[in-house]
């Protein structure tokens, strides 16, 4: 699951409305819980760039940009098996995780 990219139905931050987007699964909480991070095809956005060459399986449209000021925990049960779209390789998921521990300064 984690490293893996799926559509969901994500809540604006006023959480009044949402839009289906991809969002990465970035890491395991607990039983219930995700932290995830939406993505955005808008290459201009503050974040992480990933491409096509990042995917193990599955597939993206387009180039993308890993949101990264918006990590967000969900419900686990918004993600659906069904609504799988890909997985990064482990050396994109990892750079990832670097690039936000520098931002968030761990």
């Amino acid at each position: 699951m984690v490293g893996n990219i799926y559509f969901i139905s994500m809540p604006y931050s006023n959480f009044k409305q949402a839009k289906a987007r991809p969002v990465l699964v970035y890491k395991v909480i607990d039983k219930h819980d995700l932290l995830i991070l939406p993505l955005t095809t808008n290459l201009t956005r503050e974040g992480i760039k990933i491409s096509i060459k990042d995917i193990e399986n599955g597939s993206i449209k387009k180039d993308s940009i890993v949101i990264v000021p918006k990590l967000t925990a969900i419900d686990k049960t918004l993600i659906l098996r069904e609504r799988f779209i890909a997985s990064l390789k482990k050396e994109s998921f990892q750079h990832v995780q670097k690039k936000l521990c520098l931002k968030l300064g761990c």
